[in-house]
């Protein structure tokens, strides 16, 4: 029997809607703020506003109501629930698409069977080829999770139960603009490639997707980062939340989902996260961070209690290395300020040894530290200009045609101890040397596995793969390499990040150029099988969502992985005390804020943001805050502000966010000051 299913007849679109909603509004204060519709205020409108309003002390601040992703998430758990024993038959079951608002091409099929039976679910390709097939438990009142739906399209889905009987549904998902560009695949051997998983991409645009092997689309997730992805042990996925601490990537922390898009936990870390976590063999998480007050960023790892979020072991790289030693030439061109010295893009545990393993982009290194003591063990990479290491801590090259790495990405270690990276070639010289960098025709980049001898402290290049494709290949920065079967016979290697200026033929872009109009951006993900090329798949556009963080490999039906709608989810974790500003604000000066900034409060954050017009240059507007006051006490906090220069006005976008911990007990009135006039904002937050 074939059923057509449009839209489902649940109901619960309005919670869905909801939860999205909330999403949004506790989401990147940055990457909302960017796309932002918020009406902007005139310096102009300011001084008319300030001279028509009451002062600051004859304010009205209602208190902002708070926001809880997790309240919203258990509605939409209890409305499926109750359609799962609504009494749906089989042969007409009742299609749920996109139960939880993120994640669009997913659905839920509600149905009751008399007996207790599992079954089998299969979303028909386009090709068989691409059929994707999933279990589901043996139940009476039945939820079963659909994956693999076409974008905008009518999916065939077969459900069939233990005892043999099968009914097919039609799927039809609403339309939704994903531009990555061009997507063009080529198998040139299918004999090492898995068709039962799909490739799993993370776009620089901020979307997390997947491909089946014809490069169709067949999942994405809309609420979450992309620098740092990984499938956990049972079976669900880790992401960066949404929600952004500081420019351009620093996230608040993690998130774990299945996916239909239902949140189990979200960690909350001091100094936030990016790039890159690790599964520790007892199922905490390791976690590339940032200083906790965020005055530098990407030199801390902190290892987070899985249980309770809470930190239980960190490490500064500064206590290791000099901020100065070893400096890359990927530095001058990276768009990097001083705060960002060290630039780790990756983390490994070694357990056999109980190292961490940090890829220092900003040092062309690789730094090993031992994790019981957090003293440094030894140091991969190029052991030019670095004066303050011991050279006792670098390796000695053996064997031929052995390169050093520049400026890497995604460290890992194979199943015999190689290490293995994507060593993107950035410039191939110390920022010393930077006027002898390469570029023009002579730039490439690779996969590379070094095998290293600790006890003689020697190296030497196992395998490469990428230097024979040239410029055409190159990526300067992001990209990754993971092996398939734990050695270097089966790599998949994105190479992410790769930009072409067809009237110069010029490849040798940097991430300064990123948003260059003109250049023809590109993404390689490629199967390596025994050193040669197996499938290739070539993302390529004028737009930044085609170049490519890194990609992964992983099935849509894991076993164990399946929705589980009893369970509630969790905030673990904080942000920690944020940092005051030394400002003191003239509150008796306040105008009322104009229509158009929003304000969030939820159990992690008070958040902001809106824009506003000026006269001013973008390098020289004034610095912003928001103000807290309770009492006698006054609090100022920093905010973030991007300006876009007009033909006769810049326009600037603001946001910013204050933890909780350390305000708690009391009431808080909400002021700004911006473009050097100050506002009262309307609202406040109860503590």
């Amino acid at each position: 029997m074939k059923n057509k299913v449009l839209l489902s007849r649940l109901c619960i679109c309005t919670l869905a809607v909801s939860l999205l909603a909330g999403c949004s509004s506790a989401g990147s204060t940055s990457e909302t703020t960017n796309n932002s519709e918020t009406e902007s205020i005139s310096s102009e409108t300011a001084s008319e506003t300030v001279s028509e309003n009451e002062s600051a002390t004859t304010a009205s601040f209602a208190s902002l109501e708070k926001t809880d992703l997790f309240e919203q998430q258990n509605s939409i758990d209890e409305a499926l629930q109750q359609e799962a024993s609504a009494g749906y038959s089989f042969e007409e079951p009742n299609v749920i698409v996109n139960p939880y608002g993120n994640s669009p091409l997913t659905a839920v099929a509600a149905f009751h069977t008399d007996k207790e039976l599992g079954g089998t679910v299969t979303v028909k390709g386009k090709d068989e080829k691409d059929d994707i097939t999933g279990t589901f438990e043996a139940a009476t009142d039945h939820l079963v999770p659909i994956y693999g739906l076409y974008n905008g399209d009518t999916t065939e889905v077969v459900l069939t139960l233990e005892d043999g009987t099968s009914t097919t549904v039609e799927v039809t998902t609403e339309k939704t603009e994903v531009n990555v560009g061009t997507i063009e695949t080529t198998m040139s051997d299918d004999s090492a490639y898995d068709y039962s998983n799909l490739t799993f991409v993370c776009s620089s645009a901020g979307m997390l997707y997947a491909l089946d092997s014809a490069g169709d689309i067949r999942w994405y997730f809309t609420d979450g980062g992309i620098l740092g992805v990984h499938q956990l042990k049972n079976g669900h996925l880790m992401m960066p939340t949404s929600f952004l601490l500081k420019s351009m990537y620093y996230k608040a922390g993690l998130q774990e989902i299945d996916l239909s898009g239902k949140i189990y936990h979200q960690y909350m870390i001091p100094g936030g996260m990016h790039h890159d976590f690790q599964e520790l063999p007892d199922g905490n998480l390791l976690v590339a961070g940032d200083s906790p007050d965020l005055s530098t960023v990407e030199d801390y790892v902190v290892e987070i209690d899985r249980e309770s979020g809470e930190v239980v072991w960190e490490f500064n790289a500064a206590d290791a290395i000099d901020k100065e030693d070893g400096q890359s030439a990927s530095i001058a061109t990276d768009g990097s300020d001083e705060i960002d010295w060290f630039h780790n893009n990756s983390l490994w545990y070694d357990e056999k040894n109980d190292l961490v393993l940090l890829s220092a982009r900003h040092k062309d290194a690789i730094i090993a530290i031992h994790k019981s003591d957090k003293s440094l063990a030894w140091i991969l990479g190029d052991p030019a200009n670095w004066n303050g290491v011991d050279k006792k801590y670098f390796f000695t090259p053996t064997g031929d045609d052995f390169e050093w790495q520049y400026a890497q990405h995604q460290i890992t270690m194979l199943d015999n101890g190689d290490i293995m990276m994507f060593d993107n070639g950035t410039a191939k010289v110390k920022l010393s040397d930077n006027d002898n960098r390469v570029s023009g025709d002579d730039i490439y980049s690779r996969a590379v596995v070094y095998h290293i001898n600790t006890d003689d402290m020697t190296i030497e290049q196992v395998f490469e793969y990428g230097k024979e494709r040239g410029p055409e290949w190159y990526s300067d920065w992001i990209s990754g390499v993971i092996s398939l079967d734990g050695t270097k016979d089966q790599l998949w290697i994105t190479a992410g990040a790769n930009l072409y200026d067809e009237e110069n033929n010029r490849y040798d872009h940097y991430p300064t150029d990123m948003m260059k109009q003109g250049l023809i951006k590109r993404t390689h993900i490629d199967q390596v099988s025994n050193g040669t090329l197996a499938y290739e798949i070539l993302i390529s556009g004028d737009t930044y969502a085609s170049l490519t963080y890194r990609s992964l490999r992983l099935p849509l039906y894991t076993e164990g992985a399946t929705l589980d709608v009893n369970a509630k989810g969790e905030l673990l974790g904080t942000l920690g005390e944020t940092a005051t500003a030394d400002y003191t604000a003239p509150l008796d000066d306040a105008a009322a804020l104009p229509d158009g900034w929003e304000f969030t409060l939820d159990d992690a954050k008070f958040s902001l943001k809106g824009a506003y017009t000026t006269d001013k240059a973008s390098d020289a507007l004034e610095d912003a805050y928001v103000i807290l006051v309770s009492g006698d006490e006054t609090k100022a906090y920093a905010l973030t502000q991007y300006g876009t220069a007009g033909e006769d006005a810049t326009k600037v976008t603001v946001s910013g966010w204050v933890s909780p911990v350390g305000l708690e007990g009391k009431t808080w009135d909400i002021y700004l000051s911006v473009d050097g006039q100050v506002y009262e904002s309307g609202h406040s937050i109860a503590l």
